[in-house]
């Protein structure tokens, strides 16, 4: 709540001073902390524009490539078959809007500036054929929504005033680590007039932090630590149904 006041009274010396501003944005935390026992969290993103509009949020995760595979049956057994790798695909993907996307803007700019699910742009060096490409990306966004890591619909932004707007971004369990970029735009008649980016650092923290820290930097040490536990675990094991 402090937050929010402090964001509010440093509006009204902001929007009156500088014309050319035509939104400013704060989340009510600055990163989001995973720890053990972590089942997910939301965040409030709240801002102000000069005027009225059509308010667009995106919320984009770290990048990295993604193979997405095909089930096959052989001899009765699902196994995977032909892949198809999509370079530089976002690891999360939300978006919140004032109005539906349709009466915001046209379809043309929507695919310029990649608003929507639809219009993400998934790269692949495939020599497939267009329908079959298109048909691994389906999957790549099913998957995604399916783990709750894409927009399943667009989430609701609230106005108020034509002035103050507000919005929850949820980040589930299975949110990745990495930087995330929240951009906020301002549509008016159909056109993009501003725009607000501000980011937002997902990352472990505590005893896990330091484990998948230790597991990445000392990689053979963790293997070797690992392999010892599991010999001295099945010893252990041993000794205890032997004496039983």
């Amino acid at each position: 709540m402090a937050r929010l006041l402090s964001f509010l009274l440093a509006l009204l010396v902001i929007i009156p001073a500088a014309k050319s501003q035509r939104l400013a944005l704060d989340l009510s935390n600055d990163e989001v902390a995973i720890s053990t026992g972590f089942t997910g969290t939301e965040l409030l993103l709240f801002g102000a524009t000069e005027g009225h509009g059509d308010i667009v949020v995106t919320v984009v995760g770290p990048r990295s490539d993604e193979v997405v595979w095909r089930k096959e049956r052989v001899a009765g057994i699902w196994v995977s078959g032909d892949s198809i790798t999509f370079k530089s695909a976002p690891a999360y993907y939300l978006i919140a809007a004032s109005r539906p996307l349709q009466e915001i803007a046209s379809p043309e700019i929507l695919h310029q500036m990649q608003i929507g699910v639809a219009e993400i742009e998934l790269s692949t060096g495939s020599q497939r054929s267009d329908a079959e490409v298109a048909a691994y990306r389906e999957a790549l966004i099913r998957n995604k929504k399916r783990r709750r890591l894409y927009s399943q619909d667009i989430s609701n932004i609230k106005i108020v005033r034509d002035l103050l707007f507000r919005s929850t971004i949820p980040f589930p369990a299975s949110v990745p680590t990495g930087e995330y970029q929240i951009t906020v735009y301002l549509f008016k008649n159909g056109e993009p007039v501003g725009q607000q980016t501000t980011s937002l650092p997902v990352r472990k923290v505590g005893l896990g932090a330091q484990l998948y820290k230790f597991a990445h930097q000392q990689a053979p040490l963790y293997g070797a630590i690992a392999i010892a536990i599991a010999l001295l675990a099945g010893w252990l094991a041993g000794v205890i149904f032997r004496r039983a």
